[in-house]
């Protein structure tokens, strides 16, 4: 026979559809009395305040009574009276004399003429805006209040470790049943509950355990609202998430997708580029990596889109002259890499083979310049020049990390780096400074290797050698074994 008393019996009680279904509906109806006796304390107490405030007005001047009994009915008028009379009765000073105040009294005016000017709307309109405003006073107040979570006792603990790991499980079952809403809301519950602790640092398990529940809860929290598209909230949730866990690879990766919800593309590339770093500890970071690669493109796409979508509230002539050819071919190469099918296994295991990009079709390459041997000798001498230089050589051994070392990523990213040292050397020595610019130099230099690519002079072949080990990081950087 089970035991009533066991917490393992309960557990598996609340599992059962009847009584998910019988405490859904107590706890709904729970709700609704709660709604219900506060809306009528707050009737009870404004009415217990506009008694206060009449008793206050009986010794008033009459020119002050005049002016508010055509709008002492109203809930705003009465609610501000009562923020003044309650104010003097703090700091124990005269009711009427903080009335005729210059400042209050212009207040009372203002209203006085609304109310003459829109009757009744217009002081519920006044109302709205009056709380809205007090409301977010309220709410700045309360978040520069620093939050100092208390030490909790060992009973209490397992109670909150109970809650925690409850909400995370119905939670995670609602989120697959596609009720987001519900399991951002009980996700939510865990965290308010959570934060409000914490364990000994002596007690190395129990901080552990509290840790892991509440760290759960935020990034569940973040994806829930990442799937309504509440973008800040998802956000908030990541950097909870990150306070407890700065390492966390899935948090950043929350991160980043809320920024780029919200605009901010430029904060959720650093994020990436931060979720690449971390990644780099984490056993499974070549599918990180993979996702990061598959993430900046979005982040590409989402750029432009929004580019075109501001674009598009200008008029017609103006658009024309901002959406080039080049940004149309660049949007149509972000849909492209986007709607591409995920690879398959087979595609994953063969990562380490070169791939070609999908790209739109390339200008047909002229020759405009023709390189002497000796030009070509100098062209490589600046080229190794600007490649040597200590920030560049950061940057592509920091590219050959961020890709795992994996190769057709690494020069797929060092091909938009190089490119920042290039375009200056491009355009001294009279080429495009662009795309096929590049490819023009690269000509020009290869013609002096033959049709076989074997006839180039050995001072030239050092050179071409010297420059390509500096483009790739040089031997400290690690993928000179690889590429070669």
């Amino acid at each position: 026979m089970a035991d009533l008393n066991s917490q393992a019996f309960w557990n598996e009680f609340m599992r059962r559809p009847d009584a998910k279904a019988a405490y859904q509906a107590e706890r709904r109806l729970q709700d609704k009395k709660r709604v219900w006796l506060e809306e009528r304390h707050a009737i009870e107490e404004r009415g217990e305040h506009r008694r206060k405030v009449a008793d206050a007005l009986e010794d008033a001047p009459a020119e002050l009574k005049k002016l508010l009994a055509p709008m002492f009915h109203t809930r705003v008028v009465v609610d501000f009276l009562w923020m003044v009379y309650d104010e003097c009765q703090q700091k124990k000073s005269n009711f009427h004399d903080k009335l005729r105040d210059d400042r209050t009294m212009d207040q009372l005016l203002r209203m006085r003429e609304n109310y003459q000017s829109g009757g009744e709307e217009r002081m519920a309109e006044l109302e709205k805006e009056w709380h809205s405003t007090c409301t977010a006073m309220a709410l700045d107040e309360e978040k520069k209040k620093e939050l100092k979570p208390q030490t909790i006792d060992i009973h209490t603990l397992k109670h909150v470790l109970e809650f925690g790991q409850e909400c995370k499980r119905e939670g995670n079952l609602k989120f697959q049943e596609g009720l987001y809403e519900e399991a951002l809301h009980i996700y939510s519950q865990g965290d308010e509950v959570m934060k409000k602790w914490k364990v000994d640092k002596h007690l190395k398990n129990e901080h552990k355990w509290l840790k892991d529940y509440h760290l759960a809860c935020l990034k569940n929290k973040s994806q829930a609202a990442l799937k309504l598209e509440l973008f800040q909230t998802a956000l908030e949730a990541a950097d909870q998430a990150l306070v407890l866990d700065g390492e966390d690879h899935k948090a950043w990766h929350r991160k980043v997708q809320a920024e780029k919800g919200l605009g901010k593309f430029k904060e959720a590339e650093e994020s990436l580029a931060k979720l690449e770093d971390v990644a780099q500890w984490c056993p499974d970071r070549r599918r990180i990596l993979r996702d990061c690669e598959a993430e900046r493109k979005r982040i590409t796409y989402a750029k432009i889109k929004h580019k075109q979508s501001t674009t598009q509230m200008l008029s017609k002539a103006f658009e024309a002259g901002v959406f080039s050819i080049d940004r149309d071919r660049e949007l149509e190469e972000a849909t492209k890499q986007l709607e591409a099918p995920p690879p398959s296994r087979t595609a994953q295991v063969a990562a380490d083979k070169p791939k070609k990009a999908v790209e739109a079709p390339l200008r047909p390459l002229e020759r405009n310049i023709q390189l002497t041997v000796a030009l070509a000798g100098d062209l490589m001498e600046e080229l190794a020049e600007a490649y040597g230089q200590k920030w560049f050589q950061e940057r592509v051994r920091k590219c050959a990390r961020d890709s795992g070392f994996e190769r057709s990523v690494f020069l797929m990213r060092l091909k938009d780096v190089a490119f920042e040292v290039q375009k200056p050397v491009l355009q001294k020595w009279g080429f495009e400074g662009n795309e096929h610019g590049v490819r023009e130099m690269t000509a020009a230099i290869r013609e002096h290797a033959g049709k076989n690519g074997k006839e180039m002079p050995d001072w030239l072949r050092q050179k071409q050698e010297r420059c390509l080990d500096l483009l790739y990081g040089g031997k400290e950087g690690g993928m000179l074994e690889i590429l070669r």
